[in-house]
């Protein structure tokens, strides 16, 4: 698990200096604070921050070259088959001087190419350097756990795993003015772009190659026909087939020379986790929960009943609202992106304390996306209802003034056809929504018209499986990338068992009937493992990782400032907002006007980003 950077040049006779790589390379420190290095010849530079998991002596140092000198790598990430994969290479003669999966993944390609990347089961950001033939490979793993960003300035090549290291060799962070209606409704720019001019990320399931200044991309991995080849084959006992493919991820999760611990909630994905993985590792894994103050958001209770279910060596922490503004600043700074998750601050408070007994956290992160957990699923379930309901819910809950989810719902359907249901359903603020801040919405986003074409194509009919796929390909990007930086922010590697490959691909192929059934999510996990967790914790219905930011907003005295202060403040001011519907917006949620509740929260982390991003100019 590391932080990679590097630059190539297409004339050999270039030579970049030490400082430009080594600049880059530290801005990533909090990856890798064991060890440092770089590489530097004709035309290209690789650097690389190491946190040490496997074979922590110095012979896992990087950039890593092959005996010969030909090609050189810089690597992220952990691929959970390497010994499997090295006594193949061994076989054919190849040798190895360390124990880590960097150096079977640098053999491998040098005896395979590309073609090796759909041997590997882990997460992974990788680029090789071929000094005889200046080709440059970078590649990504398949759900896209690991980050990868790249752009072009004056003629060179810059690539690294966070934006920030690219601003570091001169890459002018700019924000990109087109990504402001994707960034309030989704939170998130979807697809390779991002919110900076001219700055782009390697999509899960690509590689790509840089040869003499050109640069192609290619999508080695695609879910939708992994899928239909594996209808070809479904397993007779769906239930029985995942208890044993996700047992054996979790073992493979568990490979590692530092110690191993759980992060756990009160909900069935991460007691899942816990129940697998304690039996395996016996007595004493560290587990560790966040606690709240507010008892509707507090989960610590479930998470007590699997400790003592599955004797865990628990950990708790509750984060006092006076430490939300530097957690919140430390979290956008590490974020590079005005990616704004509730839980940001505080999946980074637990990583930080963590540290201090682990070095690797097993996350339940992807079980909603892959297994129908989230509750916005639900009505997708049932089209002809959602349908009728359309011209009866938006009259109905505005005659009542109804609030919450029926609001919601109506809001939904008011959009005028089930794909547009579909495609905002991560959505909390709609586009016509952003009207009254003077935005006039295009309501247009490629990328994610591109992905809902696609699930259509291998789920005709069934709208639920097509939200679920497409939030595979954007809104779980988005969940991946927070993860990473909170965790990485406090140097620990966070693996996350549900996305191994292997599930991923074998959920999708199955009819809907064997993956979920009812108003309850995520029926196949309940089916699994149900039976091993506390009857609380299956009784529980689970709304997310809620944390309570409206109360934050308005009741912390910084956090209040901050919004009193945000319709004259940067970026806002340069951007496409009419003042007065600022101020009206924010106003009216100061006094307790909770109707644009969730757009004001993504308006003030934008604020805070771009503080702390900004800081000398904002």
């Amino acid at each position: 698990m590391c932080g990679i950077c590097g630059l190539v040049h297409p004339d050999r006779d270039y030579k970049f200096s030490e400082q430009t790589i080594t600049s880059m390379r530290d801005r990533l420190a909090h990856r890798g604070p064991d060890d440092a290095g770089e590489y530097i010849g004709p035309g290209v530079a690789l650097g690389a921050r190491r946190l040490a998991i496997l074979d922590l002596s110095e012979r896992g140092h990087m950039p890593m070259g092959t005996p010969d000198g030909r090609y050189w790598i810089v690597y992220n990430g952990e691929t959970y088959n390497y010994r499997e994969l090295r006594a193949g290479l061994e076989a054919r003669g190849h040798r190895f001087r360390s124990d880590t999966d960097t150096e079977v993944v640098l053999h491998l390609y040098a005896d395979e190419g590309p073609r090796m990347l759909n041997r590997l089961n882990g997460m992974f950001a990788f680029a090789v350097w071929d000094s005889k033939e200046r080709t440059l490979f970078a590649a990504r793993d398949r759900l896209g756990i690991k980050p990868f960003f790249y752009a072009f300035q004056s003629g060179i090549f810059h690539f690294a795993s966070e934006e920030k290291a690219l601003f570091a060799a001169g890459v002018p962070a700019r924000l990109d003015a087109d990504s402001w209606e994707e960034l309030l409704c989704f939170r998130y720019v979807g697809g390779e772009n991002t919110p900076f001019v001219g700055v782009k990320r390697l999509l899960p399931g690509h590689y790509a190659v840089w040869k003499d200044g050109t640069f192609q991309v290619r999508r080695w991995w695609n879910l939708a026909e992994r899928a239909r080849a594996r209808r070809e084959n479904l397993p007779k006992d769906p239930v029985l087939w995942f208890q044993e493919t996700f047992e054996d991820s979790v073992r493979l999760h568990r490979i590692s020379d530092v110690p191993v611990g759980v992060l756990l909630s009160g909900g069935v994905d991460s007691g899942s986790l816990a129940a697998s993985l304690a039996p395996q590792a016996g007595s004493g894994v560290a587990s560790f929960t966040v606690r709240f103050d507010e008892p509707r958001y507090d989960e610590g209770l479930l998470a007590r009943a699997t400790v003592q279910r599955w004797g865990l060596e628990h950990h708790e922490l509750t984060v006092s609202q006076n430490e939300l503004d530097d957690l919140l600043w430390k979290a956008c700074w590490l974020n590079d992106e005005p990616l704004a998750h509730a839980s940001d601050c505080h999946l980074l408070a637990i990583a930080t304390y963590a540290k201090q007994h682990v070095t690797v956290l097993l996350s339940g992160e992807g079980s909603d996306e892959t297994l129908s957990g989230y509750v916005r699923y639900q009505p997708l379930q049932y089209p002809k209802l959602v349908e009728a309901a359309r011209s009866v819910l938006p009259r109905l809950t505005s005659y009542a003034n109804v609030n919450g989810r029926l609001r919601k719902l109506a809001r939904f359907a008011s959009l005028g056809s089930l794909d547009r249901f579909v495609l905002f359903n991560a959505c909390e603020t709609l586009p016509d929504e952003l009207r009254v801040l003077g935005i006039r919405p295009k309501s247009e986003f490629p990328f994610r018209e591109q992905v809902l074409a696609e699930a259509r194509s291998i789920y005709p009919g069934e709208p639920l499986r097509q939200a679920m796929y497409s939030d595979q390909h954007t809104f779980l990007c988005s969940l991946l990338d927070r993860n990473d930086r909170m965790t990485m922010g406090a140097s620990i590697e966070c693996r996350v068992p549900f996305l191994d490959y292997r599930l991923v691909e074998g959920a999708a192929a199955l009819p809907s009937p064997a993956l979920f059934s009812g108003l309850r999510g995520k029926g196949l996990l309940r089916k699994s493992f149900g039976r091993r967790l506390p009857a609380s914790v299956q009784r529980f219905r689970k709304w997310g990782f809620g944390v309570p930011w409206t109360t934050y907003l308005r009741g912390v005295p910084v956090l209040h400032e901050i919004l009193s202060c945000l319709p004259e403040a940067e970026p806002f001011r340069s951007g496409p907002f009419e003042r007065s519907g600022l101020r009206s917006v924010v106003s009216g949620f100061l006094r307790g006007d909770n109707v644009h509740e969730a757009l004001v929260r993504q308006l003030a982390m934008i604020r805070v980003w771009y503080a702390a991003y900004f800081s000398s100019t904002s």
